[in-house]
């Protein structure tokens, strides 16, 4: 997004320029689990700006009091905020879609001028205001508002006729002034609709008033004195009948939450969803004990009928199209994910929609009895559906911040993320543990931001594990993996498997370590083994007297994988250890490995290749007697540079087994070295390099997608240098730094970005 600074209020009459990103929209879009303001038209491009002058001040306080009718999108009346200056203010800007008519604006009791432009008000402050300064403003204002903010209609099926408000990600501005900055929650929330009898309208919080109005009207008085984001205000106004019902979570025994409902006022369609409606209480009392007690206890939760496509998590009152039984529960489940703690930035939207579908899961796994499918079944559909593309991150890179297709996901954001969700808690090998750190993030974070960061440093101190490869593998990295695996037995008391990976990203993600289980199936009953899979043909001797006739990879699938091949009684491949080459004096090279199960080993390979060429062959090395040997072997190439080995192990059955590549560089020539510290970095880093040759040095940053995210090119002296490698700008991520010495020997190193 571009950062447009205007010094004065005499720019504003200019034209202003917004920025226009062209989404390149998800292929599933949003999950029925969900509904966003612009679910119809995620496709389209989307003109969106936002000033950096708007956080010059914090909003801690919102009064609202507007009329509105079912079926039609006209809104009037006022919106009020309370505002406090960060630092001195020449002007004060907020958002407000250009299509509705501001008719005035007060500051203070002051009536201001104003202009507009950009789906943006700015009033000009004289003098100016100073840091600490308290703002008290009110929008008189009245228009239509569009389709993609606000919505109208009627149902035949329920006999309903609505109009209701839905903000995320970007549509608070298309019904009321607004700054649509996630850092900024207000502390409280007044508002107050005003609608004909027999109508409703349900919004946040209590509903404290019924005030009678001329015209046959009722002004309906909510407040809300939690915490709250710019996207979850909202009202809705329609036929509604109101039924009541309560939670009584065992944090708060003998009180219980008010659950508030406003559904269509249609016998038959109330019936009709009564008994899923009547699931809340169980389900709010389950989350206040996995998560901690439901954050709003004080005020209220309930639900308020709307044709929004899906349900919207709207702080205290739901607004739902359908009651299923899993769109209550994940609704409900954002009441701790999205509304007491709130995704910094729209790149960890998994914060709110992976913990919130997972939500589902949790809810079928406690309260089978509530629900038609099984918990397993669930799951297995949530992987089914993230690998129908062998691509995608949770994570949500900051080219695709105003692509709502993107952000809302339905297989990454909502399914990947929520099995990504059930692995964490596979890793953590406790559940006891798992709801511990989820109960201490919701409480660090409690009313306030966080990033997936965030929550990564929470789970780590809560557990004392390291969570570096989880994250790197499967909430910024890409695609999952596929099992081959070889397996027989060895003797009478011991089962032999060799475990092989393929991933289906591997550019991005060449290989996902960790735990998983396998279980080795019998006629004797099966046994599930958990395994630590840190590299391609491990293997694993495992005590075991069965008889066994396969393998299931993760049973109980709390990973996302395919299963390839499971063979029975194929070869061992050998396994080389402490493969290495040094160079020597004479300008040879030395190298040196050791080899378990090598058995039925016939010969191993040394290929070879310097910089860029291709690998041949250059040695052969017979093995010796014995299951573990340690061998060594010297070579002279014929050409200076850095060298490349990989040891090749052939097997008498034809099983051909590669070693990782080692380089080192020519022992006849100054020694070049590469090292960036600190790594993981977060603002910058430091690359040291010490180069045999002055002259001009290349290096660039490239990301998982491929794209060149830095470069530099620079001229240094023959030695040791130090250069800065900026990362301020830089999502986190891992990133492969490419250097290009002035003897053009290239070098690649892996950095990540925290």
């Amino acid at each position: 997004m571009k950062n447009i600074f205007l010094a004065s209020f005499c720019f504003f009459s200019a034209i202003l320029t917004q920025a226009q990103i062209n989404p390149e929209s998800d292929s599933d879009g949003c999950s029925q689990k969900c509904s966003r303001a612009n679910a119809g038209q995620m496709q389209q491009r989307i003109s969106y700006y936002q000033y950096p002058s708007m956080d010059k001040y914090d909003l801690h306080y919102l009064k609202l009091d507007l009329s509105a009718e079912p079926g039609s999108r006209f809104i009037s009346g006022t919106a009020g905020w309370k505002a406090r200056a960060k630092e001195p203010m020449d002007s004060f800007i907020m958002e407000f879609k250009n299509n509705m008519v501001l008719d005035s604006v007060y500051i203070n009791g002051v009536k201001k001028t104003f202009q507009r432009g950009s789906d943006h008000v700015f009033i000009p402050l004289s003098p100016t205001v100073s840091a600490g300064s308290e703002l008290d403003l009110t929008f008189y204002y009245q228009g239509t508002a569009n389709s993609n903010g606000v919505f109208s209609g009627s149902q035949s099926s329920s006999g309903l006729t609505y109009t209701a408000t839905l903000s995320e990600s970007y549509q608070a501005r298309e019904w009321f002034p607004a700054k649509q900055f996630l850092g900024d929650k207000i502390d409280s929330a007044d508002i107050w609709i005003t609608t004909t009898l027999p109508n409703k309208a349900g919004s946040n919080g209590l509903l404290v008033a019924q005030v009678p109005k001329p015209g046959n009207k009722m002004q309906y008085q909510w407040k809300t004195r939690y915490p709250m984001n710019y996207y979850l205000p909202h009202f809705s106004v329609g036929n509604y009948m109101e039924y009541l019902n309560y939670a009584k979570p065992a944090a708060i025994a003998p009180d219980s939450i008010l659950i508030q409902n406003y559904i269509s006022d249609n016998p038959t369609y109330f019936n009709s969803v009564k008994t899923n409606i009547d699931k809340t209480p169980p389900f709010i009392e389950l989350y206040s004990e996995q998560f901690g007690l439901y954050p709003f206890h004080e005020e209220k939760y309930g639900h308020v009928h709307a044709g929004i496509g899906g349900g919207m998590e709207h702080q205290t009152m739901s607004t739902m199209n359908s009651f299923g039984s899993t769109l209550i529960a994940h609704e409900l489940g954002h009441q701790w994910w999205g509304d007491q703690v709130t995704c910094a930035s729209w790149n960890h939207i998994w914060l709110n929609e992976g913990f919130a579908s997972y939500c589902e899961y949790l809810a079928i796994e406690s309260l089978p009895s509530l629900f038609t499918t099984t918990a397993a079944t669930y799951m297995n559909n949530v992987h089914n559906n993230v690998m129908s593309v062998n691509t995608g991150s949770v994570y949500v890179p900051d080219t695709d911040l105003y692509n709502e297709g993107r952000i809302f996901s339905g297989r990454l954001s909502y399914n990947k993320g929520s099995a990504i969700v059930h692995t964490l808690r596979f890793i953590m090998q406790d559940d006891n543990l798992f709801f511990q750190a989820l109960r201490n993030f919701q409480q660090q974070y409690k009313d306030s931001v966080a990033t997936a960061t965030d929550f990564k440093q929470v789970v780590e101190t809560t557990s004392g594990k390291n969570l570096d490869d989880y994250f790197n593998q499967w909430y910024y990295g890409e695609g999952f993996p596929t099992f081959n695996i070889t397996y027989l037995m060895q003797g009478v008391d011991s089962i032999v498997l060799v475990v092989n990976q393929t991933t289906s990203s591997p550019a991005v993600t060449p290989f996902f370590k960790g735990l998983y289980e396998l279980s080795i199936t019998s006629t004797q009953g099966d046994t599930t083994v958990l395994i630590n899979l840190e590299q391609n043909n491990q293997v694993f001797k495992i005590p075991y007297q069965k008889t066994p006739n396969g393998i299931v990879v993760d049973p109980n699938n709390w990973v996302i994988n395919r299963t390839g091949t499971i063979v029975f009684g194929g070869v061992i491949p050998v396994r080389v250890n402490n493969w290495k080459a040094e160079g020597l004096t004479d300008c040879s090279f030395k190298l040196q490995w050791t080899a378990e199960n090598q058995g039925t080993t016939e010969n191993y390979i040394i290929e070879y290749r310097a910089d860029s060429n291709q690998f041949v062959q250059v040695g052969e090395v017979l093995p010796v007697a014995g299951a573990t040997a340690s061998y060594q072997f010297t070579y002279q190439p014929n050409q200076s540079g850095t060298a490349y080995f990989r040891l090749l192990s052939v097997d008498r059955f034809g099983l051909r087994t590669y070693s990782p590549v080692i380089s080192v560089e020519d022992p006849c020539r100054p020694q070049t070295a590469v090292n960036i510290r600190p790594n993981p970095a977060i603002d910058h880093a430091e690359i040291l390099l010490n180069i045999p040759v002055a002259g001009n040095t290349q290096w660039r940053l490239v990301n998982s997608a491929g794209q060149v995210v830095y470069k530099e090119r620079r001229a240094l002296p023959a030695g040791r240098n130090t250069v800065t490698l900026p990362l301020q700008n830089l999502a986190a991520g891992m990133y492969t730094l490419e250097i290009i010495l002035p003897d053009q020997n290239r070098y690649i190193e892996k950095l990540i970005k925290k």
